[in-house]
This record gives C-alpha cells, structure tokens and sequence, in this order.
C-alpha cells in the first residue's frame, strides 16, 4: 500500500468519523413502531369500513333501480376510486421526499376523515364516487407508503428495497415478527389488524336510530351509515395529535446536515452533485489487508451503473416481461374477487349470492381477516421449502382456482333446502383457508421481481413498472367483474353463471402461465 494512499485513506477515515458523528438521523425506538402501528390500524379500518353496506347504500339512495343492478355502480365507485390511487402513487412519494414523511402521514389521516365523515353523508352517486375517491387518493396508500419509508429512515435494514416493494404490492401478507431488521417488510400485519377492527365498527354503529334510543332522531334516520363513518372519521383525527406529538420527522430533506463538509470528488464521480467521492480511497483500504476496519457514511445518492441510464434495459428480459404479465393477471383476479365478495354475499340466493344481511357479511369479513391473520406465520416455511417460483404458481393455483369454484358451489348449498347456516359456514371458512394460503401469491411475486432485477438501479425501475402494472389491474378488475356479475343476475345465459366461467378461464389461463415462470439462473 503507498504512503499517498494511506494519507487518503486515514483523511477519509477521519472524514467519514466526523460525518457520522454529526448526522441527524433520528435513533430508532420502539414507540415509533407502536405510533405507525396505529396509524395504519386507524387508516385502513376506517377506509375499509363501508364494504359490509356500501352495496345496501346504493340501493337506498337510489343509484341502482334494484339489487340486480347494484353490481355495475357498485364496480363504477371501485374503480373510480383506484385510478384516484393509482394517480397519487408518484405524487405522494416526491412530496415525502420534498416535504417530509409526515406531511404525507397528515395528508392520509386527514384525507381519509373527511372523506369517510362525507361519505356517510352522502345521497347521490356523484357524492359516493367523490367521497370514495378522496379515501383511495390520500388514504391507505400515502399512509402505507410514508410508514414503510418512515421505518427504513430508523431502522439500517440492508434489504429496504425490497422491503418497500414487498409492502407496496402485498396487501395482507407478512411473518409477523417485528425485529428490528424486519420491521419494514413484516409491518403490513398492521393492515390485517385493520381489516378486522373494520367490520365492527359496521355492524355496531349502522343504524344506530333503530338499535339505540338516543339516536332516534330524524338525521340518523335519513343517514343509517353516518355513524359509522362520523367514528372511523374521528379516529384519524385522533391519530394526526398522536403523530404531531409522538413521531418525529425522518425525510433527510428536513434534518440539516449542512455543517458536516465532506471532501470534493477527485475522478471517476458519476454524480456532479455528490461532494463525497470514496471510491479511490475506498479501494487503497481494500487492498490493505492489516487495514482497520472504515465506517462509510450512507448516502442517499444511488451508485451509478451502466443499467441506471438505460431505462428500457428491464423490458428487454423475457423472464421480467412474463413476471409483469403474470403480476397483471394475479392482481387482477385478487381484486376481482376480494371486490366481488361483499356484493356476492349481499345479492339474493335466487341469484346467486347468500342473501346475507349487513351484519353478517360484516362477521364474514372479520372472519376472513383473522384466518389470513392466522395464516401469515407459515408463508416462510413454505418459501423455504418449495421456492418462491414454484410457490408462487401452487399458491395462485389455490386461490384463483379454489375462489372460482367457491362461490357457486356455496349458492348451491344455500339453495338446498335440507343444508343448514353451520355446514355454509364451513363451506365458507374453509374457502377462508384457502384463500388466506393462496394470497402467498403476492409476497412470491415481490421476491421474483426481486431476485430478477439485474441490479439495484433496474430494481428501482422495475418496482415502479410493477406497480404501474398492478395499479392497471386493480382500476379494472372492480368495473370488469362486477359488471359481469351483474349481466350474469340479469341474463339466462349458462343459467346466471357467466361471471363464474368467466373468472374460472381466467383463473386456468393464470395457473397454467404461472407454471411456465423458470426460477432464475
């Protein structure tokens, strides 16, 4: 090693102590996780809470002349709202950049609070489509975002990347362990947290003129699901006071650390804006084996690769191009059928649904959600055994294949006049089971796209492609399928089963390509 590279390396040492020893970054602490834990507990139950009577909503306003015809406007409100979402996605993620993690945060809470608080106000159409679509712009997906990144910024989690991406594209999936190192990817158990606080509020506070004295009174009486909505509202707002005073900002934008001078790049920077260039010295300590050990800084600049300026590089992947395919089709058969199964289950038997009243469907939903719940810890042991490739085909096998059947066969037995509520309510939780095993889909599909980006400027590109992809699929499925639903009601063709044929060649066409997805090299 040469004197000259040594006096690099010892100035770059001294250098980078300094610049450590005067960073701003916050210090991790638990009570951070339990602020963002019910953060998203509040969000996603209070924008999940209208599922158990959205579909009854439309009716009694009249949007739908009848409940055969609720599946179109029911879909129309659905995918409104996700194209809302879809739009916010890169807006939301630049303004937490720009202006903090916790302006978007403040923007998810207060988003969602007021338009669930209008939502249970509402009686047009226009009204129900505006509300729902202020919740899908500023709610659970700013929030999930910005407390995702929140965590990345406390914790020194090597993997965030694919943490985030994992936690942008799986909805309900997660390990449930909260070590620290794992804390990004397994924090989406939160949201199942949610979904099982949700029906609740529903099935308690619905109606609440004819269940509960004190609120005889004319208003409630011509807004049966204000309630409900007025206390998931008042819940975010709670949750904005317990951010303001109990989590601190995180966006590196926001913490100063102008003072700490760093020396210019000499050669080889491919950032003209980065000040602190470490690859010669970096190098000159590498080869000195009896070296001691250097502390480099983190940097928010990503290293340069020839990838990074050659956009197009991960379309020219034949496995990425059938990854992205295959996300679409999976995506679009998990929204298709997680927006089909309120309005399957309020729809009357002699049309195919179960005829089940909003409390009930309410209780399904919790049910559901704590058999995902229960589910979540087995997905690692899975993985481990099977890979994620190939279980990623079997457990999107199950869902798609097992939902599809599911659902006829369960009108069936509720048209059977000698089947009893507790064999349905078997049937049903067993279709529970199998669906919560097949959402491992999701995670699979991540860890795919993971293991396929051919560097980490590629992985960046093509999280951001996938969730274009995934953002296509979830705009469409809810108008698609539930109209299809609805023509299924009105028509005779295959006795009012079109929507099912439909859903089951969707569902073989997505199992048979899954299998044809080689693990990589």
């Amino acid at each position: 090693m040469s004197p000259g590279s040594g006096q690099t390396a010892e100035c770059l040492g001294s250098d980078v102590e300094a610049h450590s020893l005067l960073s701003s970054k916050p210090k991790f602490r638990w009570t951070f996780v339990i602020v963002l834990s019910a953060l998203m507990i509040a969000v996603t139950a209070t924008s999940e809470l209208t599922w158990p009577f959205i579909n009854q909503m439309i009716v009694d306003i009249g949007a739908a002349p009848n409940p055969q015809s609720v599946g179109f406007y029911s879909g129309l409100i659905e995918t409104v709202a996700s194209f809302f979402g879809f739009a916010t996605i890169f807006p939301g993620s630049v303004v937490a950049d720009w202006y903090g993690r916790k302006t978007v945060i403040y923007a998810a809470l207060l988003g969602t609070a007021i338009g669930q608080a209008f939502f249970g106000l509402s009686n047009t159409l226009f009204g129900l489509i505006a509300c729902r679509s202020i919740i899908y712009a500023l709610g659970p997906q700013l929030a999930w975002s910005a407390t995702v990144t929140v965590l990345g910024d406390l914790s020194d989690d090597g993997s965030h990347g694919a943490a985030i991406s994992a936690v942008n594209a799986s909805y309900r999936l997660g390990q449930g362990i909260f070590t620290k190192n794992q804390i990004s990817a397994n924090c989406n158990v939160l949201r199942i947290l949610g979904q099982l606080i949700s029906p609740i509020f529903s099935a308690a506070l619905a109606h609440p003129a004819s269940r509960y004295k004190w609120f005889n009174l004319p208003f409630w009486k011509d807004h049966p699901y204000a309630l409900p909505c007025l206390a998931g509202s008042t819940l975010c707002l709670g949750g904005v006071y317990m951010i303001e005073c109990c989590l601190v900002e995180t966006a590196p934008v926001r913490n100063d650390t102008s003072g700490v001078e760093c020396p210019k790049a000499s050669y080889g920077s491919t950032n003209p804006t980065n000040n602190f260039e470490t690859a010669p010295a970096a190098m000159a300590i590498a080869q000195d084996e009896a070296a001691p050990p250097q502390m480099l800084p983190a940097t928010l600049e990503p290293v340069a690769h020839q990838a990074a300026y050659h956009p197009g590089v991960v379309w020219y992947s034949p496995r990425i191009i059938q990854l992205l395919l295959s996300s679409w089709i999976m995506y679009f058969i998990t929204i298709s059928f997680s927006a089909l199964f309120p309005l399957w289950a309020f729809t009357p038997i002699t049309n195919g649904g179960l005829g089940a009243s909003e409390n009930t469907i309410g209780i399904y939903i919790s049910a559901r959600a704590i058999i995902q719940f229960l589910l979540l810890g087995p997905f690692a042991y899975f993985e481990n055994w099977f890979g994620a490739t190939r279980l990623y085909a079997y457990s999107l096998s199950v869902y798609a294949l097992s939902s599809a059947l599911s659902f006829p066969l369960l009108n069936l037995m509720a048209r059977s006049p000698d089947m009893n509520v507790f064999w349905i309510n078997t049937a049903l939780g067993a279709h529970f089971i199998l669906s919560g095993l097949g959402n491992y889909c999701t995670s699979c599909m991540v860890m795919m796209m993971n293991q396929a980006a051919p560097s980490p400027q590629a992985l960046s590109q093509l999280v951001g492609i996938s969730q274009s992809v995934l953002g296509i699929g979830q705009c469409m499925a809810p108008i698609v399928t539930l109209s299809v639903f609805e023509f299924s009601i009105k028509s005779d063709v295959l006795n009012g089963n079109v929507v099912w044929v439909f859903l089951l060649v969707l569902s073989l066409a997505a199992s048979i390509h899954s299998f044809t997805l080689k693990k990589p090299a």
